[in-house]
């Protein structure tokens, strides 16, 4: 095989010469475990712990496309207007059938008012499964009924357009005036002082948008364990040997410019080359879930080609690792199809089971990540997850048996110490349900709850960021007085 010098560097700029300019925002340090060498000692070790100074682990999951919050959390019963004359009247072959509809596969209740889709309950009492798995424990129902699932509705961003590219980007950056001052995650950290080098993980092949940094804060792109280590764009074809001798050659040329002084590269490069070597010991083993969990991963039900499912998987597996520099954050992409403009799919698993499949492989993959970090005493309330998607979907179903972009949705606040007695938030439906007679943006539903809002909620909760901070750092020109009371204060 032959590689010009072209190609040789831009394989360089792949692996820790990227951290010269992530400084500027770019955050992209790809890794394959067949790259990592023995010769790279491990960092420091220190015993298991969640991540410093009593705070929660923090996992943001971003669901790609617009998901269809309506058939999700379902308004079975918050008015006779809503439900009969726009719910069903406008989705007449979309709508999800109420819990108490003769229907066979039906939403369940969660509060009187709302339903939950029953892909999202699979395996809880009374549910009729379809296309049975063994991650079938529940789901977000589980997650609700033991205290540790928040549901937020009506909510979104101000910032709304009908593009999935740049609502996307202003969800990511906090607020479509703040592009330059990098993603609001990477600000969070910012905010509580955390240093440069502190653990952020995009367990995925490309960075995430909420972790890129202007100021030189560093964060890890990590695929898989087996795809730890630099990659480049002939990877894949290379045999092991040329691979192997690629990347040392790599670390032979870039690590000696590192470490030739303290400048701002210098810094940053050694940095990463410290957070390479911390991780190349835990991310070259095999990562076996808690005994008795299982991901959705593989099959008929995976939209993904099992991506979330090996995201989790990740994140669980360096966050349970006893590491001098435990994981603050991860930031965590959902793809799959959810941008349903055409053959949507409901309940049906033996005809159209696109809605189905996207819902199952959401709901029991974070069942299956809770269960699997709680088998870990230390990490029960203390970590986070926060679900959201840069849009909803129309109230009304198009032509092709789908729904188009609308505007507000669902957030999902998940938390980790319900089934234990010392929850870290309050399980519930939250929001101001503004009712469906009355078309939002892009007529979808209105937005009554800013996703900031629901965020920073968390944020000066559990993770002890001021309301000032919040205003100033993490959401710049954001207003903030108070949560909505999801997450439980320290």
């Amino acid at each position: 095989m032959k590689m010009d010098r072209r190609d040789f560097l831009k394989g360089c700029a792949s692996f820790a010469a990227v951290a010269a300019v992530r400084g500027f925002g770019i955050s992209s340090l790809v890794f394959d475990s067949q790259l990592a060498g023995p010769a790279r000692a491990a960092a420091p070790q220190s015993p298991n712990q969640p991540p410093p100074n009593n705070r929660d682990l923090l996992v943001l999951v971003f669901v790609r496309g617009g998901l269809d919050g309506l058939n999700l959390v379902v308004p079975f019963n918050t008015s006779a207007k809503d439900r009969q004359q726009y719910y069903n009247a406008l989705r007449p072959t979309m709508h999800i059938p109420a819990p108490n509809s003769s229907a066979p596969r039906k939403a369940i209740d969660l509060d009187g008012r709302f339903a939950l889709h029953p892909d999202a309950a699979r395996g809880a009492s009374g549910v009729n499964v379809l296309n049975l798995h063994a991650s079938d424990t529940g789901g977000l129902y589980a997650l609700y009924t033991r205290g540790d699932l928040a549901i937020v509705d009506a909510t979104g961003s101000p910032d709304v357009t009908g593009s999935h590219f740049d609502t996307e980007l202003y969800v990511d950056m906090g607020g479509k005036n703040n592009l330059a001052a990098g993603g609001w995650l990477s600000r969070y950290l910012d905010a509580i002082g955390e240093p440069n080098d502190a653990l952020a993980v995009a367990p995925q092949w490309n960075p995430a948008p909420s972790l890129i940094s202007p100021t030189g804060r560093s964060s890890m792109v990590v695929p898989s364990g087996k795809d730890f280590g630099p990659q480049w764009r002939t990877s894949t074809w290379m045999p092991d040997a040329t691979r192997a001798a690629l990347a040392q050659a790599q670390r032979n040329l870039l690590q000696p410019m590192f470490q030739r002084g303290s400048a701002f590269v210098e810094a940053v490069g050694a940095s990463a080359f410290q957070a390479y070597d911390q991780l190349a010991s835990v991310l070259s083993t095999t990562y076996t879930p808690a005994g008795g969990v299982s991901y959705v991963s593989a099959g008929s039900h995976v939209p993904d080609y099992g991506h979330f499912a090996q995201s989790l998987q990740v994140v669980a597996q360096i966050a349970k690792a006893s590491l001098g520099n435990p994981l603050r954050v991860a930031a965590i992409d959902v793809g799959g199809g959810y941008d349903t403009h055409d053959n949507q799919g409901t309940v049906d698993w033996n005809g159209n089971n696109r809605f189905p499949r996207l819902i199952t492989n959401l709901a029991n993959n974070l069942k299956a990540f809770c269960d699997d970090m709680n088998a870990d005493p230390q990490w029960r309330g203390r970590y986070v997850i926060v679900v959201l998607s840069e849009f909803g979907r129309v109230l009304y179903e198009n032509d092709s048996a789908g729904s188009d972009h609308g505007s507000g949705n669902v957030m999902l606040v998940i938390g980790s110490g319900g089934q234990y007695g010392a929850p870290n938030i309050n399980a519930g439906v939250y929001g101001d349900w503004p009712g469906l007679s009355h078309l939002g943006f892009n007529d979808g539903l209105q937005i009554t709850t800013d996703y900031r809002r629901v965020i920073a909620d968390v944020l000066t909760a559990r993770m002890g960021v001021s309301s000032s901070l919040i205003n100033t750092t993490v959401f710049p020109g954001f207003t903030f007085s108070a949560g909505l009371g999801i997450a439980v204060p320290k």
